[in-house]
């Protein structure tokens, strides 16, 4: 279970949502008022600046005192075992100091907690590869060992914590023990790594999709959803051309003579060029952000990918074309996009930020509007009635 109060997480949402609504007129003053006394947020968490300046903080005062404490008492000729129980130790303690904090001062991504558990993990990791005595070879057996071993802690921190950057390192530790499972076939892995990794990351994205569903994993969305960004990327690398051919030679050992190309490569020129319009078409059909964004980027990406193999000479020509292209798209979208009768529009989005910022006086009068109800109407300041500055015909 969450160590963050399940309640407060969930009127955060509630909060976010509705200043999104009150931002579309969907909601009245006197509604998000309703809405902002009902559900508090007392979690504490700062602007960005603060949360990286107070990381920063938490990250000098672990390592001062780790490094404090193996100076004190190293010794002599058990100094690996003496450091891998020192990381273990200090790993239990960071771990014991964050439910201590969430606890008694309600830190919620406050740069904090977020400090202190990635020291935990990185003392954990750091005191299992003293144990295996691991030598940094990336594609031994040690690192496929050492990776397994992570993925209980990176699942538990994600199931306690729900954190984003925790998640992303799950993700990408477990397509890469795939990866090093799947070299011990041999020449066989060199036929099948592409399309098995193209499988594996069809299940994980819609695995994802439907647990992300349920009703007991609300507090894990943001985590689903970088899963379904890793398992998007991953799919189309998978099937990229310049990743297949380059990896194909640096990885399995293919030899390739002047004019020669991979095999297969026709099937992976039109799995680089269409996988990202794909992701595009699905995105505005079944408006999906995720899959629209990433399928613009992976457009670019696709681009960059056959003007590395095929050049028609004359950049500043191809460039200027390019840009003329992709500002007469631009154009034209606008225009379309406009007006919403698709279901889709160019006009941004309200989050919880721009709301601050262009309705800050709709929200101080919002989050006062219960304690002003008990004025009375007839209070005079400077001839305003009811606290106008000088609003009267006299100053």
């Amino acid at each position: 279970m969450i160590a963050y109060n399940h309640t407060l997480i969930r009127n955060i949402s509630i909060v976010k949502k509705s200043k999104q609504w009150f931002s579309k007129q969907l909601i009245s003053t006197e509604q998000l008022s309703i809405v902002l006394k009902k559900y508090k947020t007392e979690f504490y968490s700062p602007n960005l600046f603060i949360k990286i300046g107070l990381f920063i903080f938490t990250l000098f005062a672990i390592f001062s005192a780790y490094g404090f404490y193996i100076s004190m008492f190293i010794i002599g000729q058990y100094i690996a075992g003496y450091f891998a129980f020192s990381c273990f130790l200090f790993s239990v303690i960071c771990v014991c100091a964050l439910e201590f904090f969430i606890k008694n001062n309600n830190l919620y991504n406050a740069g904090v907690d977020e400090c202190i558990l990635y020291s935990a993990l990185g003392f954990s990791f750091v005191g299992i590869g003293i144990m295996i005595k691991y030598d940094f070879n990336l594609f031994d057996n040690k690192t496929l060992f050492l990776s397994i071993l992570t993925v209980p802690f990176f699942i538990a921190s994600i199931v306690r914590y729900a954190d984003k950057l925790v998640t992303l390192a799950l993700g990408i530790c477990f397509y890469f023990i795939f990866f090093l499972t799947l070299l011990k076939l041999g020449d066989v892995a060199k036929l099948i790594m592409p399309f098995a990794l193209m499988i594996v990351s069809v299940l994980v994205y819609l695995a994802s999709k439907k647990y992300k569903q349920l009703e007991s994993f609300h507090y894990l969305n943001k985590c689903f959803i970088v899963i379904e960004c890793i398992a998007l990327v991953v799919f189309y690398l998978a099937g990229n051309y310049y990743v297949i051919r380059e990896s194909s030679i640096a990885y399995f050992g293919l030899k390739l003579n002047k004019g020669e190309d991979i095999p297969l490569a026709f099937l992976f020129y039109i799995l680089t060029a269409i996988v990202p319009l794909v992701y595009v078409y699905y995105g505005l059909k079944n408006k999906d952000k995720l899959l629209l964004w990433i399928g613009l980027i992976l457009i670019v990406i696709a681009a960059l990918t056959f003007k590395n193999y095929f050049s028609l000479g004359h950049p500043e020509i191809i460039l200027t074309l390019s840009g003329f292209i992709m500002i007469v798209i631009a154009y034209v979208s606008i225009r379309i996009l406009k007006t919403p009768k698709y279901g889709i529009t160019f006009e941004e989005e309200p989050d919880e930020d721009n709301f601050l910022k262009s309705n800050a006086e709709a929200m101080m009068i919002a989050q006062n509007f219960g304690q002003n109800e008990q004025t009375s109407s007839d209070t005079k300041f400077g001839g305003g009635n009811f606290g106008g500055a000088g609003s009267g015909g006299n100053f």
